[in-house]
Order: C-alpha cells, then structure tokens, then sequence
C-alpha cells in the first residue's frame, strides 16, 4: 500500500476574467475536486508542491488534500491542462476516491529494451500503448512495463502475457495482442545515410 501523502489546498472563489492567470502569477495553480454525486469543490494548489509530488510519486498516486485543515480528500489526479505553446499548467482536476472501492483505470505502457531490438534491426509494432486495469486506489501503478530485450522477430506480447502488481486485474482479453516485433523498416536514419552517400559521390 502507498505510503500516505499529503498536499495542503486552499479553497478558491469562483473564477472569472483574468483571475486564474493572476493565481499562477504568485505561485498557485487553480483546480477542482471532482466528487460522485456531489458539487465539485473549486480550490487552489501551490505549483511548486504539486509539481513535486507528481514528479516523485507520479500522477496515478493515491494523495490526501488537506483544505485548510477542515476536511480531507483521498484523490488522484484526473487531468492536468497546459497551455498549447509554452506548455505551462494551467490548472488541475482531482477525482476524489475510496480506498475501499475499486476503480477502473487506462494505464499507459512503458517499454523497456528498445535499445536491443536496434541491436537485433527488429521493429516494434505497438498495438495497445494503455490498458484498461482495474484495483483499489492506493494499488494502482503509474504504468505497466514491457520488457522486450529477449523477444525476436514474430514474437509477440499478449495482456495476459503483462506482470500486473498485486489487486490489479483487466477484463480486457488475454490474448489481445499488445505489440509484435517485426523486421525494420526503413526509416529516417537509413534515408538520410543514402542521401548523405549519395551526395559524397557528387562531390568526388
């Protein structure tokens, strides 16, 4: 079980005109609690502490928000929007959770090994790259690891074939295929070798 960690928030008025923009200029994030069932709770979150915790726990982390030392929420991060060019936070929404119920979750893969199929001139071709999992909250991983360093050409990865932590299920098919391994295909690198011989002959 996840260890127990928590970030202060404070609660935040309804926004309007430029206000979120003058909460990220001293230092705070505007957000919201999703609850089932109930209001949303609007709320404020300094950027710097959240950004932390994201980066040292990951964004599938079961984290407690303290509003203000009144009341407590066990949440995960649902969604995190950045602006299109300068690719800063510009709020964040929390889904408030039970630790007793389970939930359903899309878990990215991560593949491990890339370097040795470049070794192999093998190609993976990735047919899945999130599975649908499902588990308590404080259970749920930030991704599922692949490790395709010992595959070869034809090989394939299957969901059954994936190592789930423990309490992680998927109802998902256990022989949907994840990703084969294929012979390479010609890529950018190979064309820019032949073009760059190519031009040697001119210059001769």
């Amino acid at each position: 079980m996840n260890e127990r960690v928590t970030i202060a928030i404070d609660k935040r008025e309804q926004m309007s005109g430029n206000a979120g923009k003058k909460l990220r200029k001293i230092g705070y994030i505007p957000g919201a609690i999703n609850r089932k069932g109930l209001e949303s709770v609007s709320v404020k979150i300094k950027k710097d502490e959240l950004m932390k915790n994201v980066f040292k726990y990951g964004k599938n982390y079961l984290f407690t928000l303290d509003l203000e030392g009144q009341e407590s929420f066990p949440v995960m991060i649902k969604e995190m929007q950045y602006s299109p060019i300068k690719n800063d936070l510009l709020n964040v929404v929390f889904q408030q959770v039970s630790i007793t119920e389970p939930i359903k979750f899309d878990l990215n893969i991560r593949i491990v090994g890339k370097e040795a199929m470049e070794l192999k001139k093998l190609h993976i071709v990735q047919q899945m790259d999130k599975i649908l999992v499902t588990g308590l909250p404080q259970d749920i991983p930030d991704y599922l690891e692949i490790d395709v360093t010992d595959l070869n050409l034809d090989d394939k990865i299957c969901v059954g074939d994936i190592n789930y932590p423990d309490g992680i299920e998927t109802e998902i098919e256990a022989d949907k295929i994840v990703l084969m391994i294929n012979e390479a295909r010609l890529d950018d690198t190979i064309l820019e070798d032949v073009v760059d011989d190519k031009t040697s002959e001119v210059e001769q």
